[in-house]
């Protein structure tokens, strides 16, 4: 079975801007972005009121949250701070 991508998608795998040092975020500003993420995704799981949307705020829950402790990881080993106190 042959799989047809839209001439879209195609583009925009093959567009030079997309993999460009331009578009690569700091490390440090990643960890946060990570950190907002995973606190909307605590404030999504803590006002889901309908039962079919509780799997799906766990999900990102989780998923939020093994993405933050990766970049900050990831942030310490490279000696990586963003304290206020420093």
């Amino acid at each position: 079975m042959k799989v047809l991508w839209p001439k879209k998608i195609l583009a925009g795998l093959m567009d030079d801007e997309v993999c460009s040092p331009q578009k690569i975020v700091p490390l440090q500003e990643a960890v946060e972005q990570a950190r907002q993420e995973w606190l909307y995704a605590q404030n999504y799981y803590n006002s889901v009121s309908d039962v079919d949307l509780v799997d799906h705020a766990v999900y990102l829950l989780q998923a939020a949250e093994k993405k933050y402790i990766y970049l900050m990881k990831k942030a310490r080993s490279q000696g990586v701070t963003n304290s206020p106190f420093e």
